[in-house]
């Protein structure tokens, strides 16, 4: 998702970081610029409070990118990256042992196949997707993080397992098959947390209000 796939690499994503373009570069009254604290108006929702903050990056110099994570009061979590926006409000944990968890990230399964066929360059015209609640999707993406939390801890367990060496720490990106605006973020640190969403549209954030110092 945050770093482009090629026959050399192994990440996927739209955005080149060596275009000049700065992943990081937010409006002063984006989504992106939230603190714990701070809250998001959603039409037709009302007002939602940011519970934590992931400061996310991967890479190494110039390849190296950067994007954030959000929670808010109601349990769903927000993106902001190069890719867009997105917000995530079912969520779903997979243990280990159990034969979704085998298929998703276990030996053979469908992460191993995407990289696979990303270094061997025929991800594009031989994708990879697995099935979901009834649903079938399309592996999009695969890499690893380093991410730093600022205020509460989530309620999921695989987000509060996150390791010093980013490489223990895997994301992944899925969208539907019939539909590339059903979304799933996924967190492979002990468990695997499989998130669900759709992107933000500009008309669905009614405000932005700033925590009182």
């Amino acid at each position: 998702m945050k770093l482009p796939w090629d026959k050399d690499e192994r990440r996927n994503g739209p955005v080149d970081p060596r275009s000049g373009r700065d992943p990081v570069s937010i409006e002063e009254n984006s989504v992106g610029t939230l603190q714990p604290g701070d809250a998001i108006s959603f039409w037709g929702e009302g007002n939602r409070l940011v519970t934590c903050v992931y400061d996310c990056a991967e890479g190494v110099g110039e390849r190296r990118c950067h994007w954030r994570w959000l929670f808010l009061d109601d349990g769903s979590l927000v993106e902001y990256s190069a890719d867009g926006q997105w917000r995530y409000t079912e969520h779903q944990i997979v243990p280990q042992g159990s034969a979704l968890y085998s298929d998703i990230v276990g030996s053979g399964g469908v992460l191993e196949q995407f990289e696979a066929r990303v270094r061997n360059d025929t991800v594009a015209g031989d994708p990879v997707f697995v099935e979901l609640r009834g649903q079938r999707y399309r592996v999009t993406s695969t890499g690893t993080v380093d991410a730093t939390r600022r205020g509460d801890a989530p309620r999921l367990s695989p987000w509060n397992q996150f390791l010093p060496d980013p490489e223990e720490n895997v994301y992944f990106s899925l969208v539907a098959a019939d539909d590339e605006n059903q979304g799933v973020l996924g967190l492979w640190t002990g468990h695997v947390c499989l998130s669900f969403g759709r992107p933000i549209a500009e008309t669905d954030v009614d405000g932005i209000y700033r925590r009182s110092k």
